[in-house]
């Protein structure tokens, strides 16, 4: 298991399994009382990780598994917002070393 160097900057990267997930929710709500078994995956499905995948934001090919309780540690000491930890930090890095 890999460890996140706190000098750099990462975020979360989607995987597979996230995706169908989204798709199922969304698919779920087509069919009668299907808002129940999407209500339940919105609610179950983030606390069922163990790992995270994360990128560096200037490698974006050098992905890495951490854990999951590592990663939301990293969130929490470097402020990265619970729905902005899919974005690329590089922009706003950029504007708050230019401000």
């Amino acid at each position: 298991m890999q460890t996140l160097d706190q000098s750099k900057i990462y975020y979360r990267r989607l995987t597979v399994l996230d995706v169908i997930t989204f798709m199922m929710i969304i698919g779920c709500l087509f069919f009668t009382k299907g808002y129940l078994i999407s209500l339940l995956l919105i609610v179950v499905y983030p606390f069922s990780h163990s790992k995270v995948l994360v990128s560096e934001t200037r490698a974006n090919n050098d992905k890495i598994w951490v854990r999951k309780m590592d990663w939301d540690c990293y969130r929490k000491d470097h402020r990265i917002g619970l729905f902005s930890q899919y974005n690329s930090q590089v922009t706003s890095h950029i504007n708050q070393v230019n401000l």
